[in-house]
C-alpha cells in the first residue's frame, strides 16, 4: 500500500525530473510542470517528517488535502 508521501513523489515524477541542484525561490524554474512538481516533493518531505515523528497524518489536513488531491488525479487514481 503506498503512503501519501509516495503518491505525492510519484505525481511530481510524472510532471517533471527531479533536478540535479534544488531551485532556490529567487531562481528560475523550468516550466510550470517542474515548479509543481518540486511543490508536491517538498509536500512529501513534510509528510515523511510527521510519519518519522510519530504522529499519524490526517490526509484531510489543510496543509496536504489539495496536495494529495492533485497527486492522486495526476496518478490516476482517487482524488
Amino acid at each position: 500500500m503506498s503512503t501519501p508521501a509516495d503518491e505525492l513523489r510519484a505525481a511530481a515524477d510524472k510532471l517533471a525530473p527531479v533536478p540535479e541542484v534544488r531551485p532556490t525561490l529567487v531562481g528560475e524554474y523550468p516550466d510550470l510542470d517542474a515548479c509543481y512538481a518540486q511543490l508536491l516533493r517538498d509536500t512529501a518531505e513534510t509528510v515523511d517528517a510527521v510519519v518519522r515523528h510519530g504522529l499519524a497524518v490526517d490526509e484531510h489536513a489543510h496543509w496536504l488535502q489539495a496536495a494529495l488531491a492533485a497527486a492522486r488525479k495526476i496518478n490516476g487514481g482517487r482524488s
